[in-house]
């Protein structure tokens, strides 16, 4: 295989990393201008509740398919197919995965088209005290799920594309999505659709976004060349298979916290709406690292397995790189909670007491962020090494202390607040067990080189604390919910852009990005 040249190996990691990282917050930032609609659509009452906890399925298939939750067990396997018998033999491998993942797929969505009640109440058990809810549920339900076949087989060609180093269709390819429901949504409300109405339309939109993004990724693939589908089953698919389920599981982790968390809010109406528009403020800087963790670094992980030096460097690097993103964001996440909240959300069918739940839980979601992300960094070393069983150890034992927390918090007023509690004492379980397991396995040894630009990275995220602390109360009244709307986002951008400015330069000065470290890896 052809070695790149020592000083590439950052730069082509940054350079990747950025491409599907631009891609994905284009995606996201589509995606939450969509969820800003939906808020205005839709509120926060039980239409909200039935339409979101319905979406719930579709959004952990998209998050986790698109974050390389398929990338983890596929990537690996393929490369070394191609590694050691080349490409022919790859792309025949290709083929079979292909078609042997699409009939059960085929048999589950026809099945849950069935007993779409049950799906509901897994997803949400809180409703089966709402009967009304528990029916719009049902009906959103499956007129989503036709989108669980589309994209996973769009996700599993995607992941072929990242095998080849084409980051950048696959990585786009959501943003079409997204934009679609953003179009349908704008029609919508130009008309004036009642709730109901409204909910169903985009729960059928949601499968058309499916459809759109496989037709994203056969075009691209006919210029690379297709797979062929393949009902024989090789040696090749039993090791996929032995491997790719634990993977995926392990993969799908924080999705699975999430799902908990959503079990924990639907105790209380109007929760579950509130949960969803705090998560997806979350997932806007989540989504960024977590897919250029997902797919970027794993691929080159995969590749340079054999290197133990080169792990520690590059794994050095992918940390330094995502905490000085993650942490950054958090802290602007818990101190503007408020001002977020209310500028991006608080119109239309969405008032006060669905503002103050929102706020609350996306405050407690904005503590678990760094953890989230070191997870998935931490993660990316045993799939690239096909041995996901520590990763599978610590992804359920977050989806256990999620359960056990929303257990012992249940008692409290705001279920959106402790669902999203539970989710970040997964998170930091999740990290502190993958950081014990790579010591463990000797893995990872970290260094003064490359833990020297996490320590920049904080000393800057408390630059940005202080000047946020002091521009706050400044603008407040610009902020106030009884100015034009042009003044409030004008106020919360002048808010992010100031900390973002301090924070930059403070990281610039102490050497939180492009110090030596990230330049040349650990000494």
């Amino acid at each position: 295989m052809e070695q790149a040249e020592p000083g590439a190996r950052p730069s082509r990691l940054a350079r990747d990393s950025a491409i599907v990282g631009v891609a994905t917050i284009l995606s996201r930032l589509l995606g939450f201008a969509r969820d800003v609609l939906i808020a205005r659509l839709l509120g926060a009452g039980p239409v909200a509740d039935a339409f979101l906890a319905a979406l719930r399925l579709p959004n952990l298939v998209r998050r986790v398919l698109g974050e390389g939750g398929l990338n983890a067990p596929f990537v690996p396997v393929y490369l070394d197919i191609k590694a050691r018998r080349g490409a022919e033999d790859a792309r025949r491998f290709a083929g079979e995965a292909s078609a042997q993942l699409g009939l059960p797929l085929i048999l589950l969505v026809a099945l849950g088209e069935l007993f779409a009640p049950w799906v509901v109440l897994g997803l949400a058990g809180g409703f089966a005290d709402e009967p009304a809810t528990l029916a719009l549920a049902s009906h959103y339900t499956r007129l989503m799920l036709p989108f669980l076949l589309l994209t996973t087989m769009a996700a599993l060609l995607a992941a072929l594309l990242n095998a080849e180093k084409h980051f950048a269709i696959a990585a786009i390819a959501p943003a079409l999505m997204n934009a679609i429901l953003l179009l349908l949504l704008l029609a919508m409300l130009w008309q004036g659709s009642p709730p109901e109405m409204g909910a169903s339309a985009l729960a059928a939109g949601v499968s058309l976004t499916g459809l759109a993004h496989l037709a994203m990724i056969l075009i691209r693939l006919r210029s690379t060349g297709l797979p062929r589908p393949s009902l024989r089953w090789s040696p090749d698919m039993t090791r996929l298979i032995r491997t790719g389920g634990a993977t995926l599981l392990a993969a799908s982790a924080a999705q699975l916290v999430l799902l908990v968390a959503t079990q924990i809010a639907s105790a209380e109406p109007g929760s579950v709406a509130a949960l969803y528009y705090a998560d997806r403020v979350f997932q806007l800087p989540l989504g960024f690292v977590g897919v250029a963790m997902g797919t970027v670094v794993l691929s080159d992980m995969a590749a340079a397995q054999a290197t133990a030096t080169e792990h520690d460097a590059m794994l050095g690097r992918a940390l330094a790189l995502g905490l000085a993103l993650a942490v950054p964001a958090a802290t602007a996440l818990a101190v503007l909670s408020g001002p977020i909240v209310s500028v991006l959300f608080e119109h239309g069918r969405f008032g006060a007491e669905d503002r103050e739940r929102t706020e609350a839980a996306l405050r407690a979601f904005a503590y678990g962020l760094p953890f989230a992300v070191i997870a998935k960094v931490f993660g990316q070393v045993y799939f690239a090494r096909q041995a996901p069983r520590p990763a599978l150890t610590a992804g359920l034992a977050a989806v256990l202390i999620a359960i056990l927390a929303g257990v012992s918090l249940g008692n409290r007023a705001n279920a959106a607040e402790i669902a999203a509690v539970a989710a970040s004492l997964g998170f930091l379980a999740q990290a502190a067990l993958l950081t014990f397991f790579l010591h463990r396995d000797r893995l990872w040894r970290p260094s003064l080189g490359n833990l020297r630009p996490i320590l920049a990275t904080l000393c800057a995220s408390a630059a940005m604390l202080l000047t946020l602390t002091l521009i706050l109360p400044l603008l407040s009244g610009s902020l106030a919910l009884d100015q034009p709307i042009i003044h409030r986002f004008a106020a919360l951008s002048c808010l992010c852009l100031g900390g973002l400015a301090i924070y930059g330069l403070a990281g610039w000065v102490l050497g939180a990005f492009g110090a030596r470290p990230l330049r040349s890896g650990p000494r």
